[in-house]
């Protein structure tokens, strides 16, 4: 039987060290293919090199980056959970990878990598945990209503995840975010704009002819992905000024809107006003980007909410947003912690002894979540 707090800590050992040792000590990891509606999808397993099954399961959900399941960050994660003694498996959802923002095929995703994982004899029956990263949180959220109605899914642990699309573009735009009434600013990182933009901007009503914009902006964020500079550093500007080559003269400035040189932020004014033209562009296109659009009052399983304070992609106003949304509808926690950003670490914090019982008491809770 699991042991939440000793399997927190095996956690946390399995995080240090998975930053450094590849292979992972005492974790295998092998490539898979999984089946469905559509067709094949690739896999990632991490599982202990020892031990007897059946294992606790566990379905991870990457983001919207070109890695995908193969993400630094997303391979920490699931060898450390592997570590705890889990069994653990990461499907690919190729068109996140290609930064295209459909929830669908996430969705077919966690359905076939669930199923999966609840026949296979090495897993402990009862369901598994979904577990959904950054932009892929909601999708967890939604996949988890479904399954855990047929008894696949016990509970759904979200990191870095976002509630409502307004917010979460606004502060992509802007930097500012609403807490206890009042505003706050974090200086945002330029690719969550570059994707959203590259999505709908095009599908805003009187800007189709703007798809050379949002083919620049895609290609920009997918550099970002492939060759590792930060979108805003110094070291983004000559990939700016390579992709604006391919804008039409006339869209340059709308270009330069989402993309400035690294020392400036977007025009306010012209930012806000874009912020309301991309979230209804997105929530036309898209629906199921949001939860309360896509829940239609179906009951969850326990949800754990994790972010990060610094998180400068996906704002940390926005889990807590999640949990008020959640609290009458699922056993829901939260955890805001300063020890990350948004997919890794943050700067040293004074608080640090703090700040990592706060992060295990944490993934206490979500270990707990194969106790029930």
């Amino acid at each position: 039987m699991a042991v939440p707090t000793l399997d927190a800590l095996r956690f946390a050992r399995g995080w240090t060290r998975s930053a450094s040792e590849v292979p992972f000590p005492g974790v295998a990891v092998e490539s898979m293919t999984l089946r469905d509606d559509a067709g094949t999808l690739s896999a990632s397993r991490y599982r202990p090199s020892s031990g007897s099954p059946p294992r606790p399961g566990w379905v991870l959900l990457h983001g919207a980056t070109r890695p995908g399941h193969e993400h630094t960050a997303i391979v920490r994660f699931a060898a450390a959970l592997a570590s705890t003694g889990g069994d653990v498996i990461v499907p690919e959802v190729r068109a996140w990878r290609r930064l295209e923002l459909d929830p669908a095929p996430a969705l077919h995703a966690l359905e076939a990598a669930t199923e999966h994982m609840c026949a296979h004899p090495d897993v402990q029956p009862g369901g598994v945990v979904l577990v959904g990263l950054s932009f892929g949180c909601p999708q967890a959220l939604i996949a988890g209503a479904d399954l855990a109605a047929r008894g696949l899914v016990r509970g759904v642990l979200g990191y870095g995840g976002y509630h409502d699309l307004l917010a979460t573009v606004r502060f992509g735009l802007t930097g500012q975010f609403r807490r206890n009434g009042r505003t706050g600013y974090l200086r945002p990182d330029p690719y969550g704009r570059w994707v959203v933009a590259a999505n709908y901007l095009h599908r805003i009503p009187g800007y189709e002819g703007t798809e050379d914009v949002s083919r620049a902006l895609g290609r920009l964020a997918a550099m970002a992905g492939d060759h590792g500079f930060m979108s805003w550093e110094p070291s983004s500007d000559p990939f700016k000024d390579d992709v604006i080559e391919s804008v039409s003269v006339e869209n340059r400035e709308l270009f330069r809107l989402f993309a400035p040189p690294a020392a400036q932020d977007p025009e306010p004014g012209r930012a806000r006003e874009m912020v309301f033209l991309l979230t209804e562009a997105a929530r036309t296109t898209h629906p199921q980007l949001e939860l309360a659009s896509a829940l239609n009052g179906r009951a969850l399983p326990p949800v754990r909410l994790i972010h990060g304070r610094q998180d400068h992609l996906i704002p940390f106003t926005e889990t807590l947003a999640l949990e008020r949304f959640l609290r009458r509808r699922a056993d829901v926690s939260a955890t805001v912690t300063d020890l990350f950003a948004h997919s890794g670490e943050a700067g040293r914090s004074a608080t640090r002894i703090v700040e990592a019982g706060r992060f295990l008491a944490a993934i206490r809770g979500a270990m707990a979540l194969h106790r029930r």
